[in-house]
């Protein structure tokens, strides 16, 4: 008889749940049996009594033994496939439509002929039973940069759709200032332009301004949708206001449409056409953004009979849902015409597009997907020296198993929908690939969760495939061993950001160590500019929210000093170099890189002293506010073209061949 502690801990490790872990300063954690069933119980497996866990175990133990396969294979396309059974059965594989794809009669094996790239369901039978499994075929690894443009390496900016300005957006950057944007960008020879999350924030989400919080990572802000009459010029301030903002553009939308009866046939049937092809998805989503006017932006607060879909939301909703559904026709076509700009340019990727890494727990995304999300906790981040009680992010998760039962088609819809769109796709906090870190609502200590890595890289190789998007796994922080070897075996670029590039000492290490198989910039949205680094202006906002001590301002302050230091030496700087000089010079040294790709981010190109988000706040820092000093048609004058141009290394364009690490 297994002991029942020892029973809860087996019934753990079957579902991914660790037993415990190893912090920053590598002092161990162990999982408590609360936690081991607070973190079960999201997956909707019981582990509430001594009976249940033996129970489950029992059952999970008994379906093991009954399959003659696994539930889940996974192949590389193009080559054989054997897969012993455990007995004589008659098999038969289907492709996504249902189609048979071949047949046969097992003894031993069952023997797959190659399979292209794509999902495939494998049934098997014997008289008694039946199995029925996954397969995913994966190609050898997703698109890299040459398989994409015949060079080697390539370039481009990274900025915020928030912040551009225009003669018409009104005070939001939208969809239709991408064309400028892209055209501009695309003279300086860039060839990507990488935006944060433009992910479905939520019609009734009024305050929420964060592209990392969305309701939904499978549609589009509504936020960005330009009015055919547009709004005028955007305000001179620096900041975007929200609120009054989408008071006037939502306004505007629903006037828009109010008329849309009278436009064109041709545009009628084109609407017509996008919902018959978005299906019942797109109808659920647009269930849930019509009921989020009437009841706000958090299902759970709804009336129970609305809290999930069904026949009645359905009714409830149907006055509205057509307008919702028009809005992201309006929001998909911008962003088509912002893509099809930017290829026209010569850019050859165009849009860079971030997944984030999840929706809000309250949000049309769980609404739809129940039956995958995780009940009962939220994706954070473990206990460390600035947060001793870990620290949620408030976004809900996919449970492994349901997921996989589900065939990852949640996660299937949503980089086919990027993809779509853009030429490269950045995947947010990619550790979560292999493994998140959850926290119980009960108030239960968090512990990690492993998820399904080598099936989950498959599926974002298979949809990469299909769609030729190159995509960067965002791979900062603690990495595991054999995570990143792995990750761009799978042909996913790593994200090598060059100020937290640094050795022992804390000196920034040289651009020819940074890796070639990875995106590399200097930062991001959340670290300083090169200005604001060069002038330690993050330091100075650690010290005015209290995060740091006289001394430990006073130690930052020295490490930079050292750090300016050596940038001054791998970039043959002058003691007194202007800010103009510093940003060029370190930017010509960051694209000498053998990464495979290099990003100069936009605020640096126009000479931005503020980081887009201070990470931490919420109100105490205008995160997700800033705009850019300059509107999109007059962007090309404003960029420095020229010196772009002059430091640009030539292998940028050349032909040289090469691919992911293995």
């Amino acid at each position: 008889m297994i002991a029942p502690d020892d029973a809860l801990r087996q019934l753990a490790r079957a579902y991914g749940v660790h037993l415990g872990f190893h912090d920053l300063q590598g002092a161990e954690h162990g999982a408590s049996p609360d936690t081991l069933r607070a973190l079960l119980g999201g997956m909707g497996v019981d582990a509430s009594t001594e009976a249940a866990v033996i129970e489950t175990l029992a059952e999970s133990q008994a379906h093991r033994d009954e399959a003659h396969v696994p539930d889940e294979i996974i192949a590389t396309a193009g080559t054989r496939v054997s897969l012993p059974v455990s007995a004589p059965c008659d098999w038969m594989v289907l492709d996504e439509s249902g189609a048979e794809v071949m047949a046969g009669r097992a003894g031993n094996s069952i023997d797959l002929d190659p399979l292209p790239v794509g999902y495939f369901t494998l049934h098997a039978a014997t008289p008694d039973r039946r199995t029925e499994s996954l397969v995913l075929s994966a190609p050898q690894h997703a698109p890299t940069v040459p398989d994409v443009t015949g060079r080697a390496k390539g370039w481009g900016v990274c900025g915020t759709l928030y912040g551009l300005r225009s003669g018409h957006n009104g005070g939001l950057g939208s969809y239709a200032d991408l064309p400028a944007a892209l055209r501009a960008l695309a003279k300086c020879g860039a060839q990507f332009f990488g935006l944060n999350p433009i992910h479905a924030l939520g019609w009734a989400a009024d305050e929420m301004i964060s592209p990392y919080s969305p309701t939904h990572r499978g549609f589009f802000s509504t936020d960005h949708i330009a009015p055919r009459a547009g709004l005028g010029p955007t305000p001179k301030g620096d900041l975007v206001d929200y609120p009054t903002f989408r008071r006037r553009q939502r306004a505007a939308l629903r006037a828009e449409y109010a008329r849309f009866d009278a436009t064109p046939a041709p545009e009628r049937k084109a609407f017509q056409v996008f919902r018959a092809q978005g299906g019942p998805v797109l109808d659920t989503f647009a269930q849930f953004e019509a009921l989020s006017a009437t009841h706000g932006e958090d299902f759970r607060k709804w009336p129970e009979a609305l809290r999930k879909p069904g026949a009645e939301a359905a009714r409830a909703a149907s006055a509205d849902v057509g307008f919702h559904q028009w809005l992201q026709w309006r929001a998909e076509r911008q962003i088509d015409t912002a893509q099809a700009a930017a290829l026209d340019a010569g850019m050859d990727f165009g849009l860079y597009l971030d997944l984030a890494v999840g929706a809000r727990p309250g949000g049309a995304e769980v609404w739809m997907h129940r039956d995958t999300i995780a009940q009962g906790v939220s994706i954070g981040a473990p206990p460390d020296h600035l947060n001793p009680e870990g620290q949620s992010w408030n976004l809900a998760a996919h449970a492994p198993a349901r997921l996989r039962a589900a065939q990852y088609k949640p996660l299937r819809a949503m980089l086919r929908k990027l993809m779509a769109k853009a030429g490269i796709l950045r995947v947010d906090h990619a550790l979560g690939l292999l493994r998140s870190f959850w926290i119980p609502d009960d108030g239960s200590p968090g512990g990690y969760v492993s998820q399904p890595f080598d099936s989950l890289l498959a599926v974002i190789a298979i949809e990469a495939a299909q769609a030729r998007c190159v995509v960067v796994g965002e791979d900062l922080g603690l990495v595991p061993d054999g995570f990143r070897e792995k990750l761009n075996g799978a042909g996913l670029l790593s994200y090598a950001v060059w100020q937290y590039e640094t050795p022992g000492d804390g000196q920034l290490c040289p651009p020819r160590d940074l890796r070639p198989f990875a995106l590399a910039c200097f930062g991001t949205h959340d670290t300083p500019t090169i200005k604001g680094f060069w002038y330690g202006q993050d330091i100075a906002w650690w010290q005015r929210m209290g995060w740091l001590s006289g001394g430990e301002t006073s130690a930052r302050h020295d490490l930079r000093a050292r750090q300016r230091q050596g940038l001054r030496a791998m970039c043959d700087l002058p003691p007194l170099a202007t800010p103009e000089t510093i940003a060029a010079s370190v930017q010509a040294k960051l694209c000498t890189a053998p990464s495979a790709l290099v990003a100069l981010q936009l605020d640096d190109l126009l000479g931005g002293l503020e980081a887009q988000n201070l990470p931490g706040t919420v109100d105490q820092h205008p995160n997700w506010r800033r705009r850019n000093p300059v509107t999109v048609e007059r962007l090309s004058e404003a960029l420095p073209a020229d010196r772009i141009r002059a430091f640009m290394p030539a292998d940028r364009s050349g032909t040289d061949q090469k691919g992911p690490t293995q």
